[in-house]
């Protein structure tokens, strides 16, 4: 009987581990899935805000910018 009494303490003592040891995988997992979704998140936050910034910048520009220069033309050469 103490045989069986070891081999119940052994199994109890390794499904507890096993159990830990998923517990700390799924734990481990879900931090990671969360780590990528948050990058993914700042990613498209800063692609926005680029695209946003560069957008503005083009029209503030545009409208706000020095006033175009005419253009230059050949003039005719003397003699010619």
């Amino acid at each position: 009987m103490a045989s069986d009494d070891l081999h119940s303490d052994w199994a109890a003592w390794l499904d507890a581990e096993l159990a830990g040891a998923e517990a700390a995988a799924l734990r481990a997992h879900r931090r990671e899935r969360h780590r990528r979704l948050l990058l993914r998140v700042l990613a498209w936050t800063g692609a926005v805000a680029l695209a946003a910034g560069l957008g503005f910048g083009l029209v503030y520009t545009a409208q706000h910018g020095p006033a175009p220069r005419p253009a230059v033309t050949a003039s005719p050469t003397p003699g010619g």
